[in-house]
């Protein structure tokens, strides 16, 4: 009879010799039996009772410590799944948002355990809704809003997370090694289980960082609304029904007011005009002869803005000295400007 243990080491071994497209039906089937492996196996670890949250990590058995990673494989194996469709979007969305939900579980079951390094689970701490974080939470923020050195804070946590995962692949080998000269120890096996732990959650800190961008790149794009061409077959066929025909013999309205089927306010006429145009700009209705014309006839154009001219009046004195005078003056600029005294440096 298979162990529990045994059943969960191959499922993790299928698991990291899955190979494959991920858009290809096999690897997905695969991805399936392999989930569907790990969720019998966790059903199994809660049956059996193997962990408490009212015990330390010095209460669990050492065989039982490489468990703890159960819900860090099932998070791992709930990234990779992808179906086609339409709808494809969404349902990766969904998978991401598994996906994180069980990596959050691990790091917290760590937690509680004191396993986690204290860098981490202050971070876990600091999160508003801790399974389901947002990407900005994973690292320090600035005080302020307008304080610029959050760049500065994100660049020094990850410098310090780079670290403290080399020293933990350092720490591994140092074990590893030790185990081969001085052969399987239970307090060494138990210190090995217990830092390849200590870096599963580094690893699922930096995967988790990717997973939410990735989420929230998705919620931000809008689906596509492009509707799919038909197929010569349906296209072909008259007889076959398809709802966007029929619903253009239905009437717009009932009798009663209610809206029976989606329509605009905007012509196909306008709409046409305005894919012509590019910019959705109308174009001139009238010339501007026809619009002068238009607003002389509504009365909207001031006239009468000139000078009456004077009309001559004989009997007035004032009007002939005024006569008088303009004569006088014209004639005395005939008499001082005879005919051709003009430009006379150019004759030819």
């Amino acid at each position: 009879m298979v162990t529990v243990r045994e059943r969960y080491r191959a499922l993790v071994a299928a698991a990291e010799g899955a190979a494959g497209r991920q858009d290809e039906e096999a690897y997905q089937a695969e991805v399936a039996r392999t989930l569907e492996g790990l969720a019998e196996v966790r059903q199994a670890v809660h049956t059996l009772g193997l962990f408490s949250r009212n015990e330390g990590v010095e209460d669990v058995a050492t065989g039982t410590l490489e468990l703890l990673a159960l819900d860090w494989q099932l998070a791992r194996v709930a990234a990779r799944r992808y179906r086609r469709g339409a709808d494809s979007r969404s349902w990766r969305l969904r998978y991401l948002e598994e996906a994180v939900q069980f990596a959050m579980q691990f790091l917290v079951g760590l937690q509680d355990y004191g396993v986690l390094d204290e860098a981490l689970a202050k971070r876990l701490d600091s999160f508003e809704k801790t399974f389901r974080p947002n990407v900005d939470e994973l690292y320090p923020q600035p005080q302020s809003a307008r304080d610029i050195g959050g760049a500065h804070l994100r660049r020094e946590a990850k410098i310090a997370q780079f670290r403290r995962t080399r020293e933990l692949a350092a720490q591994l080998e140092e074990l590893e090694a030790r185990r081969d000269v001085e052969g399987a120890d239970e307090e060494l096996e138990r210190q090995l289980w217990l830092a390849q732990l200590k870096q599963m959650s580094y690893e699922c800190f930096s995967e988790l960082e990717g997973w939410l961008m990735e989420m929230e790149l998705l919620r931000n794009t809008a689906p596509s609304e492009e509707p799919t061409a038909p197929s010569l077959s349906s296209a072909q066929d008259p007889q076959e029904y398809t709802e966007r025909l029929e619903s253009l013999q239905q009437p717009l309205l009932s009798k009663y007011g209610k809206v029976l089927r989606n329509f605009t306010l905007v012509d196909q006429r306008d709409r046409v005009k305005e894919r012509v145009l590019g910019y959705g700009q109308y174009g001139p209705t009238m010339t501007v002869e026809e619009f002068l014309e238009q607003e002389f006839e509504s009365g909207r154009v001031l006239q009468g803005g000139d000078e009456p001219e004077e009309v001559p009046d004989e009997d007035n004195e004032e009007w002939q000295d005024k006569q008088t005078y303009k004569e006088r003056e014209w004639d005395e600029f005939k008499e001082a400007n005879p005919r051709g005294s003009g430009n006379t440096m150019n004759k030819g």
